[in-house]
């Protein structure tokens, strides 16, 4: 018997995903640092070397009577070129910074907004360079487009169930000798769709989930096995989403189509 999707579901759901998110930060919290030592390594590095040349330079100077030579003007075009690496080795870490803000930003916003999945996808896929497995050992096909209509809902629905399901690929490719990852975006006169392939392990109980998630959003029982995937799709479903569930070809094929307003659908 088919149950209606009920009050408190979404908020139970969201908890579950946030708690499964909270579950790899022993594997994420290693990548940010690293990440971010980089840019700061070259910045405290590079700012050493420049106090060093700015006091040479000024002695030049001042020993010189300020008179300009060769030497000065070298140290001055060297002092020039630091400086300029420091401001880009700056505005990495910034935006790294910004990277990891802006998740747990979209993860606090629930505000009913109109949203453009391809660059809250973009957005994700980012956030997820900090895992180092993803970053390194995992071949990305992104085809977003930008163009397509925006759905409505809130950003810490979509951050919590898009980063599930990609989250969920990234899990299924451990063992996998070839690791890829394909995401794409279209729509239609009706939906807005994303489809998310991987080289993973088949999804276990894929029918069972389709029959659990054709209920208009509350579910009978939770599968065993995928039930981080499982809560992404049945958070998706509080927005009218209709899924596809298969495996093609090496890839597990989740393709996900959302209504937009004026569609008719």
């Amino acid at each position: 018997m088919k149950a209606e999707w009920e009050p408190g579901d979404g908020e139970r759901i969201s908890n579950e995903l946030k708690k499964e998110f909270e579950l790899t930060f022993e594997e994420l919290i290693p990548g940010i640092l690293h990440n971010f030592a980089n840019p700061l390594s070259g910045i405290l590095g590079r700012s050493g070397l420049l106090e060093e040349k700015a006091k040479k330079n000024f002695e030049l100077i001042t020993d010189n009577d300020y008179k300009t030579d060769d030497e000065i003007l070298k140290g001055c075009k060297k002092i020039i070129c630091d400086a300029g690496l420091i401001v880009r080795e700056t505005d990495m870490l910034f935006g790294l910074f910004n990277d990891v803000a802006g998740k747990f930003q979209r993860l606090n916003d629930t505000g009913l907004q109109r949203i453009n999945l391809s660059e809250l996808i973009e957005a994700e896929i980012t956030f997820f360079q900090f895992y180092h497995d993803f970053k390194h050992n995992i071949k990305k096909r992104m085809t977003l487009d930008r163009e397509i209509p925006e759905v409505s809902g809130t950003k810490a629905d979509y951050s919590n169930s898009l980063s599930a399901i990609i989250r969920h690929s990234m899990n299924s490719m451990k063992d996998s000798e070839l690791k890829e990852l394909v995401i794409s975006t279209a729509y239609d006169n009706s939906h807005v769709c994303v489809k998310i392939k991987d080289t993973g392990e088949p999804i276990v109980g894929r029918e069972e989930m389709l029959e659990n998630l054709s209920s208009t959003g509350h579910f009978l029982h939770d599968p065993d096995g995928e039930k981080g995937l499982f809560y992404a799709l049945s958070l998706l479903k509080k927005y009218g989403a209709l899924f596809q569930i298969a495996y093609e070809s090496g890839f597990n094929v989740i393709s996900i189509r959302i209504p937009y307003q004026g569609s008719g659908g």
